[in-house]
């Protein structure tokens, strides 16, 4: 492993058996041996006139078949179990099947509330905001090009470096809200948000949705709490939050205590997985809304 992880650490580098030797604290016999077998292995790779050591070809196969048996859905029931009975609230998580956002996981309550599973929602502003806040340039404007009312556009954009600096999204309750974020909506696939739906979103997106920053002297009416959970690429994975609020009023400082223990939660789940935290810094992004 301290061979791995020193080469894995210096991607463009190649080390001579004495450096791997002085760096990993081995002896040399032993070092050789280990960087033997490994070459034999295509596990690292010995280049032919140099003679230093580096990655071999072994491992991409190797890392895929890791990326594939061990996500984080597989830890998912246990800790929303874990973040209900913390908080008395029912808990879920999303993931993204294109331009589609679905619940895979659900905890109710200590008291028993359980609501539909088969939730399906359209990746449009100012939903998804949270696996917007890490993406790329073109699929931010992708995001915002499908908003189906012009007055989503600049709030949704505004609240991206807002969820990069905070780690964790406040949604406000509303009718329409609620009515999205509880309807069943089966598996279809469909390019285009049905009627109903586009109805819905166009009313969300007349108003306030998200919270841009939390007056602990305010109170707000919230319908959820959303954080991240991150991959080995950085990306962000899944999704999970605390629903069902129904509009309860919040003191800031009470909105902000449940949405460090969501984030704290998504954080849990990140080192289960080995994830990676990307930066804060803000991907770059058109200075108009398309």
């Amino acid at each position: 492993m301290a061979v791995l992880e020193l080469l894995a650490g210096h991607p463009n580098e190649r080390f001579t058996l004495s450096e791997v030797a002085r760096r990993c604290d081995l002896n040399k016999a032993t070092a050789h041996a280990l960087l033997s077998t490994l070459s034999e292995h295509g596990v690292l790779l010995r280049h032919p006139q140099e003679k230093r050591y580096s990655l071999g070809p072994r491992l991409v196969a190797i890392g895929e078949a890791a990326r594939r048996g061990y996500n984080a859905v597989d830890f998912m029931p246990a800790m929303l179990e874990r973040l209900s009975a913390a908080t008395g609230q029912w808990t879920r998580a999303f993931v993204r099947t294109g331009d589609r956002l679905e619940v895979i996981a659900q905890a109710s309550t200590p008291s028993g509330v359980y609501r539909s599973p088969d939730v399906v929602l359209p990746l449009v502003a100012p939903i998804g905001v949270l696996w917007m806040a890490w993406s790329d340039a073109p699929t931010v404007e992708a995001w915002l090009a499908r908003a189906v009312t012009a007055a989503a556009v600049r709030p949704a954009l505004d609240m991206l470096p807002v969820v990069r600096r905070d780690g964790f999204a406040v949604t406000l309750a509303s009718p329409e809200w609620r009515a999205l974020s509880e309807r069943s909506q089966g598996r279809a696939t469909r390019e285009e948000p049905e009627p109903g739906v586009r109805a819905l979103l166009a009313a969300l997106g007349a108003r306030p949705v998200l919270v841009a920053g939390i007056d602990d002297r305010s109170s707000y009416q919230v319908g959820e709490v959303a954080a991240p959970v991150f991959g080995m690429s950085g990306a962000v994975e899944l999704t999970v939050a605390v629903s069902g609020l129904d509009g309860r009023e919040l003191h800031g400082d009470e909105v902000r205590a449940l949405a460090e223990r969501v984030k704290a939660a998504g954080d849990d789940l990140t080192d289960a997985v080995r994830g990676r935290r990307p930066p804060s810094a803000a991907p770059p992004t058109r200075s108009d809304p398309p």
